[in-house]
Parts: structure tokens; C-alpha cells; sequence
């Protein structure tokens, strides 16, 4: 079931202290919720992205163990961050192109799925379907940019939120998600 360019593309993204799954459309809203529950998330964010819609993810996902939003979500900044309200929030895209051998998502910022969708919540999952997985950085953009007119902002994710002090003290979550999780989806 599993491509090369899908193993590639979550290996790298392990070596990063990310992770990832290959799953089939049947499989994604099952594999999400493991996830979540993993991070004991209890709001969830959703980009307002018609293959999530088609899969029935909010539907899914709803119910008394989580408060589901879509994109934008009528939340202060705060809130979104996890400084008021639930703090296990978890962002939910979906990747426009991924770069398998480098394990880098490729996230378009548009109204349905806003630049801080993946960096402002504690947890970030994207979905990526397989036919948008690349060899390289030019062969994702060059999708992108065929596919119409170019998105405002490209956010290239390729792990949790990492940053060091002059201390070379490392931590993670400091400008973004704490975890990064991708679904690749087979098929």
C-alpha cells in the first residue's frame, strides 16, 4: 500500500522527532482521532478544506470528548494558543505538496486554511494525499503554481517547532506546533 516516496517521506519526518502514517481514505479519520487521543487533544481546529469535508472528519470527530472548530475559528489569540481554554490544541491541514526525501510539507496559506493554522495550536496534523508527494522542492512548487493563481504565503514544515538559546539549550514549540503528524493518504 505504501509508495516509496510515502516511506521516504515519513522516515524523514521520524528523523525529525515528527511522525507519520500511510492510511487509505477509510483509514484517516480512524488514524486521526488515535493521534489526538495520543495527545490527549480537546479542541481541534479543521482547515476549511473540501477533501477533510469529504471524509467527514468534523462529523468524526465531534462529540462530548472534543470541541471542533473549522477554520477560521472565531477565537482571540489567545484562546487559539492555549493560553485561555483548552490548552491541547491541535491544528488539522491538509499539505498542497510534500517533498518526500526531505520530509517537508508544503502548506498554502488561503481563507479556508489561514498561516497559522499549523503554528499556533500546540499539535499539527496534515494530510497529504500521495499524488502530491514530490523528488524535489521545484517539483512541488512547480504543482503549486500550475494549479492556479499563487497562494499568499507557503508555509514549509518539516518538523515540531525547534529553537536553541545562546546556551545551545534546545526546545521545542517555541515559534509553533510542540507535535507534528502526517497521514498520508494511499490511492
Amino acid at each position: 500500500m505504501a509508495t516509496e516516496a510515502a516511506q521516504q517521506l515519513i522516515a524523514a519526518l521520524t528523523r525529525r522527532r515528527a511522525s507519520g502514517a500511510v492510511v487509505s481514505a477509510d483509514e484517516v479519520v480512524a488514524a486521526l482521532d488515535r493521534q489526538l487521543d495520543a495527545w490527549n487533544v480537546t479542541r481541534v481546529v479543521l482547515a476549511d478544506d473540501p477533501l477533510l469535508e469529504q471524509l467527514g472528519v468534523a462529523d468524526a470527530l465531534g462529540g462530548d470528548r472534543r470541541e471542533v472548530l473549522t477554520w477560521p475559528p472565531r477565537l482571540g489569540a489567545r484562546e487559539l494558543l492555549g493560553l485561555e481554554g483548552p490548552a491541547a490544541t491541535c491544528g488539522v491541514s491538509v499539505s498542497v505538496a510534500a517533498v518526500a526525501p526531505r520530509g517537508t510539507l508544503m502548506l498554502a496559506a488561503s481563507t479556508g486554511q489561514g498561516r497559522a493554522l499549523d503554528a499556533a495550536a500546540a499539535y499539527h496534523v496534515s494530510l497529504v494525499p500521495d499524488d502530491r508527494l514530490h523528488d524535489s522542492l521545484a517539483g512541488a512548487l512547480g504543482q503549486v503554481y500550475r494549479e492556479g493563481p499563487p497562494p499568499s504565503a507557503l508555509s514549509l514544515v518539516s518538523a515540531p517547532s525547534r529553537t536553541s538559546d545562546i546556551e545551545k539549550i534546545s526546545t521545542l514549540g517555541a515559534h509553533g506546533a510542540l507535535g507534528l503528524h502526517a497521514l498520508v493518504i494511499a490511492g
